[in-house]
């Protein structure tokens, strides 16, 4: 007789393989039945699932992972806003928006060292501007404005770093 752990694991493994199906229903089932489960061994598994080679792969285990909304996932989803695929990238942002205060402090810490990439300036860019909508403005304008300067790998660093300050110190108002 098989463990409740084992059966979980095997229905995780079962569950991950059908991501990659040709046929976007399976895939579709297959996503929300992992949602559905919401366990570490899911997440692990999803987080696992955005290095996949195959651009539907990460992007299920993206968009499965922005339904979760688990602040686990911050640092996984934060990677995937530089993916090759643009889809992944917004999926991966939107994930972090649902995070709220702690997908916008992860998206903020990351562009302090990676607002080189344009790929990632342009999620980061997304995040941020769906971020502002629920409070700080004013904290996040100097970032969005330093992400349109005519040199924005120079300039956003320091305003990410400046409105990292802000939040972590309560001068403004929560997400």
């Amino acid at each position: 007789m098989t463990s409740p752990k084992t059966r979980i694991r095997t229905d995780v493994n079962t569950l991950v393989v059908q991501l990659a199906s040709d046929d976007p229903v399976v895939r579709k089932k297959a996503r929300e039945s992992l949602v559905a489960l919401g366990s570490s061994e899911v997440t692990a598994a999803l987080v696992a699932e955005l290095a996949d080679p195959r651009d539907h792969v990460r992007w299920e285990a993206a968009k499965a992972l922005a339904a979760r909304a688990d602040p686990v996932t911050a640092p996984a989803l934060v990677n995937a806003m530089d993916d090759d695929n643009p889809d992944v990238r917004w999926v991966a942002g939107e994930g972090l928006v649902a995070l709220g205060k702690t997908g916008l402090l992860a998206v903020l810490h990351a562009l302090t060292k990676r607002a080189s990439s344009l790929t990632f300036r342009q999620s980061a860019s997304h995040v941020l501007q769906n971020c502002s909508q629920y409070g700080n403005t004013d904290t996040l304008a100097p970032v969005l404005l330093a992400l349109a300067d005519w040199e924005p790998g120079v300039a956003a660093p320091e305003a990410a770093y400046h409105a990292l300050l802000n939040l972590k110190v309560g001068t403004r108002q929560e997400v």
